[in-house]
C-alpha cells in the first residue's frame, strides 16, 4: 500500500514537472497584420474601387488598448467609363500611398475580439479621366476612424476584417474594407 502511494505521488510529481516545462511563454504585446484592402474612392463626381495591400504593426500597452502604425500601397487600379459634358471618358483610380497611426481600444470575448481604430492617416490617390484630361492627385492628412473584428485560431495567429474611413474631405473620400491575417508575438 505504501509502495502504491509512493509510486502514484512520484508519477504525479513528474507529470506536474513535465506540464510546467511545456507551458508557453507569455505574449510580448507586439503584433503584426498583413491584409488586402478593397478601397472606395469618391472623387471627380464618381467613385472607383482600387485595391491595396496594408501592413499594420502594433503594440498592446494594456489588454484593452493598443497603438498601431500602418503602411499601404495600391496594387490594383480601377477603371470606369463615365459621361463628362456628354463625352464618354475612362476614369482611372489608383491608390498611391496610405500611412498613419491609430489608437486601438478593444474588447475580447473568448476567441473573438471587437475593436475600433482612431487616429491620423495620410492618403495619396490619383484620379485621371481620359480623353478629357481631368487629373486629380489628392494627397491629404485627415482624422481616420473605423471598426473591426478578429478571430483567434490559437494564441498567436488570427484573421480579421475591418472598415476604415481614411480620408473625409469635401471633394473626395477614401474608405476601405480590409481582410487580414495577423501574428501576435
Amino acid at each position: 500500500m505504501k509502495r502504491t502511494i509512493l509510486t502514484a505521488t512520484t508519477a504525479l510529481a513528474f507529470v506536474g514537472t513535465a506540464q510546467a516545462q511545456m507551458q508557453m511563454p507569455p505574449l510580448t504585446g507586439l503584433y503584426g497584420e498583413l491584409g488586402y484592402t478593397f478601397l472606395k474612392v469618391d472623387a471627380l463626381g464618381t467613385s472607383g474601387r482600387p485595391g491595396a495591400i496594408r501592413g499594420v504593426l502594433g503594440y498592446e500597452f494594456h489588454p484593452m488598448l493598443a497603438v498601431e502604425g500602418f503602411l499601404g500601397g495600391g496594387v490594383q487600379k480601377d477603371d470606369r467609363d463615365i459621361l463628362v459634358n456628354g463625352v464618354s471618358n475612362n476614369v482611372s483610380f489608383d491608390a498611391k500611398a496610405l500611412y498613419g497611426i491609430w489608437v486601438r481600444p478593444k474588447y475580447a470575448m473568448n476567441q473573438f475580439e471587437l475593436f475600433a481604430r482612431l487616429g491620423w492617416a495620410h492618403t495619396k490617390v490619383n484620379v485621371e479621366a481620359r480623353p478629357s484630361g481631368l487629373n486629380a492627385t489628392q494627397s491629404d492628412d485627415d482624422f481616420s476612424w473605423g471598426i473591426g473584428a478578429n478571430y483567434r485560431f490559437n494564441r498567436n495567429f488570427y484573421a480579421g476584417i475591418d472598415w476604415i474611413r481614411y480620408s473625409n474631405q469635401s471633394d473626395h473620400k477614401v474608405d476601405g474594407l480590409t481582410l487580414s491575417v495577423g501574428y501576435h508575438w
